[in-house]
């Protein structure tokens, strides 16, 4: 079964699941609250004194030919942090938040019926391809000629209704023409180190049938995310919508075979919080059986939006985050070194 670097991933992922819920940041070692683009630092590493499990990065502008994403980081130093985290026996997560190929507006600009445009046969689909192949170029390049092999997130949130691949953009069967072929053709580019992950994110209607509305198909996808955040300030409100979806997450992963994950979570100002972690999220995600928690990025350049774990001087939330560490069921860097393929 395990020849290839996504297949080694998945074996591991799988006797990781037994052990507990991975601890993963967007972002981690490239800037924080109050840091940016130094080597070495990382918010999580210098409140807790461990890196976490799961890192998570953005590819959005690579395919612009950038130099650096959609949040300034730049792409070659993306790559050797990639390559950090998988010596020290991390793992890595990719997302990719690209330009609307119609449009030339960012990600969030849902206009221009894109998703259409792109597929075989469509106005863009020649400039698509050529995206896909800055991708692949990406996720194979290392250092040493190894493939690092990574969790990629492609098109996510795809039941709303803010990104060009989401809801209101496309309809169901055209959005699994955009996954496949993106599947397809970075399987064909050589890209045998990706595990293929899909996440929506569920608002009202929190049903297995609405979670399972664009799935691209159990041959397509290995693992299955979903998005929650508490933006209201109110946790009772995300305690009761993080269990309700966690509780549809955990059904549809089993109907459809597939390790379950939260794909991306987070409180807004959470600075401000005293023990969210201990006694908000942690009596509701303990109740399941999750591969990793990824928390969103520390914005240095918005840290009232946009900073979702402690930095340094945040107050009573660092120890509240390091009681958290201490739950033995909540795995960073160094737990899970030894549990390899």
């Amino acid at each position: 079964c395990c020849n290839t670097p996504a297949e080694q991933l998945k074996v591991r992922l799988q006797k990781l699941l037994n052990k507990g819920i991975m601890l993963g940041h967007q972002d981690d070692p490239m800037y924080g609250t109050t840091w940016k683009w130094d080597e070495g630092k990382s918010d999580v590493f210098l409140t807790t004194g461990d890196y976490p499990a799961v890192m998570g990065f953005d590819l959005g502008k690579i395919e612009l030919d950038s130099k650096e994403n959609l949040d300034g980081v730049s792409f070659d130093r993306m790559r050797k942090e990639i390559i950090a985290q998988n010596e020290r026996g991390g793992i890595v997560t990719l997302s990719w938040h690209p330009w609307n190929p119609v449009t030339g507006e960012n990600a969030w600009d849902p206009k221009g019926d894109a998703v259409a445009a792109v597929l075989d046969g469509g106005a863009q689909q020649q400039k698509f391809d050529g995206w896909l192949k800055k991708v692949s170029d990406f996720i194979l390049k290392t250092n040493d000629g190894k493939l690092v092999p990574v969790i990629f997130r492609p098109w996510h949130e795809m039941n709303g209704g803010w990104f060009w691949w989401g809801a209101s953009s496309c309809t169901p069967v055209q959005y699994n023409q955009l996954y496949v072929k993106t599947l397809n053709i970075l399987t064909k580019a050589g890209c045998n180190n990706i595990v293929w992950a899909w996440s929506p994110n569920l608002s009202d209607e929190k049903t297995v049938e609405k979670f399972l509305e664009r799935f691209p198909g159990e041959k397509y996808v290995d693992m299955l995310g979903v998005d929650v955040y508490e933006f209201d300030n109110s946790d009772a409100n995300y305690q009761q919508n993080l269990a309700a979806t966690l509780d549809v997450l955990m059904e549809a992963a089993k109907k459809v075979g597939k390790i379950p994950a939260l794909t991306e979570t987070g409180c807004r100002g959470i600075s401000s919080k005293k023990d969210w972690f201990t006694q908000t999220l942690w009596p509701v995600l303990q109740k399941y059986q999750l591969s990793y928690v990824l928390f969103w990025r520390n914005a240095w350049d918005k840290p009232q939006e946009e900073a979702y774990l402690p930095g340094v001087g945040d107050g009573a939330i660092v120890e509240d985050f390091k009681a958290f560490k201490k739950e033995k069921k909540v795995l960073f860097a160094k737990d899970i070194v030894k549990v390899r393929k």
